[in-house]
């Protein structure tokens, strides 16, 4: 079998399954900070979780997906660990980035709404 194959398999099913989780994580618990900023409009909050999910979905299993076509020839079973290891641990930072980055405009739009 070719381990190319094999390894595209494995680290679709990994990332995809990590991705999908973090975002439904994300979208039930961030629903709670953006009602929290639109308390006034919680149809608009509830929009913006879902166009927040859909965006976060599209970017990271876009990345995914294109990433794989940069991926080197898998000689042996080691290499293909290796492989599956370093890719899926910079999604995971990646998420996590992301994450800080999103609490960080979360907290200045709050700031700025309550301001105005």
């Amino acid at each position: 079998m070719n381990l190319n194959i094999l390894t595209y398999g494995i680290y679709s099913a990994i990332t995809a399954l990590i991705v999908v989780k973090v975002g439904w994580i994300f979208y039930k618990n961030g629903a709670h900070y953006l009602h929290d900023l639109f308390e006034n409009d919680l149809e608009t909050a509830d929009t913006i979780n879902r166009l927040l999910l859909v965006g976060y979905y599209l970017i990271n299993l876009g990345y995914v997906a294109v990433s794989l076509n940069y991926w080197p020839a898998i000689q042996n079973l080691v290499q293909m660990i290796e492989l599956i290891s370093q890719r899926s641990g910079f999604i995971i930072l990646g998420l996590g980035a992301m994450h800080y980055v999103n609490m960080l405009w979360v907290k200045i739009l709050k700031s700025y709404l309550k301001s105005t």
